[in-house]
């Protein structure tokens, strides 16, 4: 597998900083060098399997931030979704579906009765 170490570096340093963990205080929780986690952060080395697979863990994150950059990169929202839904049980998973679904239902229904209402219909 081949990673960009450009967004590589950017998620690492963004979710350091969320948990407001310094460089050397995260170097430690990750047990690697100090300097190997600045060149990290400064795009100027890629992690190794392991650093990246543990960095993913520790922070829960997705490794389709960084293979897939630009995927509802702007959309914080979305990510915060992402990130809540891997803590999630079965049946915590099925009540949020449930939910979604059913927003999304009334959204429809909404844009129907609208459609209706304004004489113009939906093909």
């Amino acid at each position: 597998m081949y990673y960009q170490p450009k967004p590589f570096g950017i998620v690492l340093r963004n979710a350091r900083m969320d948990k407001k963990l310094t460089q050397a205080e995260l170097a430690e929780i990750l047990d690697i060098s100090l300097s190997y986690l600045k060149d990290l952060e400064r795009f100027r080395n890629n992690p190794s399997y392991e650093v990246f697979e543990k960095v993913m863990h520790y922070f829960n994150l997705s490794a389709d931030l960084v293979i897939y950059p630009r995927r509802n990169q702007e959309d914080s929202t979305y990510l915060k979704i992402e990130r809540l839904l891997t803590q999630c049980d079965e049946r915590q998973l099925y009540v949020i579906l449930a939910t979604a679904e059913a927003l999304l239902s009334v959204r429809e229904e909404k844009t129907v009765e609208k459609e209706y209402n304004g004489n113009y219909s939906i093909l």
